[in-house]
Formats: C-alpha cells, structure tokens, sequence
C-alpha cells in the first residue's frame, strides 16, 4: 500500500515486505530513480554531442592524412558516420528534454488560466453567459442602455461608464448614429452588447 508524505509528495510503500528492507518512511525509490533519469538526461545529450564532435574532427583529420581511399574508409565510418549518429542521439536527447518541459509550462500556465476563469466567474458580479455566446445581460433594463458621447470624442459610452461619469457635456447618441459619426465602442463599458439588446 502507497501513501503520500506530506514534506516530499512522494508516495511511501508500506508493504509487509518492504519494511524489512528500507526504513518504513522512505519514499518509493522508483520516483527517484525516474527523477535522476530525467534531470541527467539532456547532460548526457549535450555529453554525446561533444564526443560526436570529437568523433568527426578525428575522423576529418584522419582522413586528410592518408592519400589511400582504402586508408580513408576507416576513418570516415567510425569517425564521420559514428561522430554524426552521436551528435545526432545526443541533439535528440536535449531536445525532447526541451519539449518535455516547455509543454509542461504550457499545462501549467493552461491550468492557472483555467482556476483564474473558474474564480472570475464564481464572483458575485460577474457576467453570466447566455445561450447564444455572449455575455449575460447586466444591463437589460432601459436606463442602462442609454448610449453617450462627448462631442469631440473619438467612442460612445453606456451611462454608467466610468469614463464619462461626471461630466456634463456627455449628449445622449444612438448606436447608429455613432457609427455614422464614426465613433468606435467604449473598451471598458462595452455599450455594444447593450445597444444589441435595446
């Protein structure tokens, strides 16, 4: 039977057999093992690309010294081919190492994103989906979607956005008469979703 310590995460193997062998509060020595396999994986990769390297400049200088093909031959196969499928199998060692763990950054960023969209919503504010995609109607009643704008100003608003609260010279607009005038839809208030609904 495996549970869990707490300070390592790591399971603890309780078996009847087991406990004659290791202390009974050692964690499962395959975790490690699977651990050590990983964290020395891309050293022995970047370890078989610098022999392979080794292995052709060898093999190039061999092979620059002998005038004989037949002399030749034995340099460029254990030096050229054998260098190559070393820097070959180590590259592929560091890569996958790579990937490995920039997909499980990815899961990771992936899984916040999805906590931090599970809290969002759970707020007592926050906007409730509708059927069709869009977000929930806040402001279905008529007071709310009242459309402003400032003359001069380049958006319209819903009236009770932050950004023209208070100020006086704000006249009331419909949405197609601002997109005629070529005012583009407030970022914060977003008055588009309301003037679809009005």
């Amino acid at each position: 039977m495996a549970t869990a310590d707490p300070a390592t995460d790591l399971p603890i193997v309780t078996s009847d057999t087991d406990k004659k062998s290791r202390a009974p509060d050692m964690p499962d020595p395959s975790l490690f093992w699977k651990w050590v396999g990983r964290a020395t994986r891309p050293v022995w990769g970047w370890i078989l690309v610098g022999l392979g390297i080794i292995l052709i400049i060898v093999g190039y200088l061999g092979i620059s010294r002998e005038a004989l093909v037949a002399k030749q031959l034995p340099y460029l196969i254990s030096g050229g081919i054998g260098g190559l499928a070393l820097v070959g199998f180590g590259a592929m060692l560091v890569g996958t190492e790579d990937l490995k763990r920039t997909q499980e950054r990815i899961d990771e960023l992936e899984d916040l994103v999805a906590d931090l969209h599970a809290v969002l919503l759970s707020r007592p504010d926050a906007p409730t989906p509708s059927s069709n995609g869009d977000s929930g109607s806040q402001y279905a009643d008529g007071a709310s979607t009242t459309l402003l704008a400032l003359p001069g100003g380049s958006s319209y608003h819903r009236a009770d956005c932050s950004m023209i609260h208070g100020k006086r010279e704000a006249k009331p607009v419909t949405a197609s008469a601002a997109r005629r005038q070529g005012l583009k839809p407030c970022r914060l208030c977003e008055p588009q979703t309301a003037s679809v609904r009005a």
